[in-house]
């Protein structure tokens, strides 16, 4: 496949690189000069300096055989009309990354394709809907769902000193309708045995049914306890459409109270937000936590848009004795970070978007991907092809790549966990997860 990636920020940067790993053809356009240097010094791409929107500079990337073109500057307006011009040029696949809600509430016009979007991204939607999951499932800092929502995955911490968890190999915990995937030690990741021991510290991915973690969740250390209030702070887009989405739980006990510091949007957002308690003030400010009994509240949620300030946000909350503590962060390598302030989860709108759009790449077969760790894993759902390499021999000696294993198969309506003895078939969907080194082998094996 050839593809046209536009804006080489960091959503650019990491798709270009991920569709080049997996030997596409791609060209990565910026007008900034400085911000193609890491892709011409690090990937196997075309770059070209210039404007991503303009007919002349798309000609000279070869849009008329481009299979795709994404355009994910930090402009709505560019992205939009490269799309446009793409569509004009006859590209298959148009994909924009759009912030501004102007240009897609209501979004009939970028639905039905009349400016030429296949695909509208709205990242801070993304990031909402994420942070909604994460409040749904307390125990857990990483939630994903595959197989029609048949089949569950939870990233856990294994947190809570003297747990009945560690130093016990993992066949004597007794983990029935779930699987564990894969254990995060000291910043690296191991795909555990029979007889893995965890340790304190220990970040623990479990795969299986949906519904059937009760056993799992002591995983943690702790039990888990059902949110009712929650405190978010940072009035911003993600701000509006998480609270947005839990307002819809009012009649379920739900209770959100929102800080913002600007005054005129804190007024728009009480305006707009009828069912949430919109509070005027500096979310990093003590008294006013102490003040607004933030303490006393079941999660928080840090999402002002600047990274330092969600952090230190976070240590204010972990201070007041917030159980559960959520932030929005920008950049991954603020991840360690949060961990060792207490964070319970973190997360990173970016890659949400670049696992979104790369789904599209081969969407016939690639059913779902998520990136884990912060980037440094990778947890897919697919179609089994009819040719795959990994058809009709036992698991065993199927030759998956150290760092990859599949967690669950769905077969017809049947879902279940495989052994060394499953063989797997034709159309299976599978759930598999894998370090970011394995995943090109193991997609290859898949028939992707």
């Amino acid at each position: 496949m050839r593809a046209i990636v536009i804006g080489a920020g960091k959503v650019g940067y990491h798709i270009a690189r991920k569709l080049a790993e997996e030997s596409h053809d791609v060209v990565l356009i910026d007008s900034r000069a400085e911000a193609l240097l890491p892709a011409r010094e690090t990937l196997d791409v075309m770059a070209i300096v210039g404007n991503g929107a303009s007919p002349r500079t798309l000609e000279e990337a070869g849009v008329s055989d481009t299979d795709m073109v994404i355009a994910v500057t930090t402009q709505d307006e560019a992205n939009i009309i490269a799309c446009l011009t793409a569509k004009y040029y006859g590209v298959r696949t148009t994909v924009a990354r759009v912030r501004n809600p102007d240009y897609t509430v209501p979004a009939k016009a970028l639905v039905h394709g009349q400016l030429g979007i296949d695909l509208i991204i709205h990242p801070e939607r993304l990031a909402a809907q994420e942070i909604v999951k994460l409040i749904k499932t307390p125990t857990a800092s990483e939630v994903g769902f595959y197989a029609d929502g048949k089949v569950e995955l939870l990233g856990i911490r294994c947190d809570t000193p003297g747990s009945a968890v560690l130093d016990k190999p993992l066949h004597q915990l007794g983990l029935k309708n779930s699987l564990v995937v894969a254990v995060v030690r000291n910043d690296r990741l191991l795909i555990p045995d029979g007889n893995t021991k965890f340790q304190l510290g220990d970040y623990i991915y479990v795969l299986g049914r949906s519904g059937n973690f009760e056993r799992s969740t002591f995983l943690a250390g702790r039990i888990p306890s059902q949110i009712r209030s929650v405190a978010l702070v940072g009035g911003g887009e993600i701000g509006l459409r998480t609270c947005e989405i839990l307002s819809r739980y009012q009649r379920e006990g739900v209770s959100v109270k929102l800080i913002e510091e600007d005054p005129e949007r804190a007024q728009w957002l009480a305006e707009h937000l009828p069912g949430v308690l919109v509070i005027n003030g500096d979310g990093t400010n003590m008294e006013l936590l102490e003040s607004e009994q933030i303490g006393e509240c079941d999660a928080l949620i840090a999402a002002t848009g600047k990274e330092e300030t969600n952090l230190l946000v976070a240590m204010v909350a972990r201070r007041l004795g917030v159980k559960e503590i959520i932030v929005e962060l920008g950049r991954e390598e603020y991840s360690s970070l949060a961990d060792t302030i207490g964070v319970h989860a973190t997360v990173i709108p970016r890659l949400l978007t670049a696992s979104t759009i790369l789904r599209l790449v081969q969407k016939e077969r690639l059913v779902d991907l998520a990136f884990l760790r912060q980037g440094h894993a990778e947890v897919m759902e697919v179609v089994v092809a009819d040719k795959a390499p990994i058809i009709g021999k036992p698991l065993r000696n199927a030759g998956l790549p150290a760092g990859a294993l599949i967690g669950t198969v769905m077969r017809g309506s049947d879902v279940f966990i495989p052994h060394g003895d499953s063989v797997i078939q034709a159309k299976d969907r599978v759930i598999t997860f894998s370090s970011m080194g394995a995943a090109s082998k193991l997609k290859w094996m898949l028939g992707l």
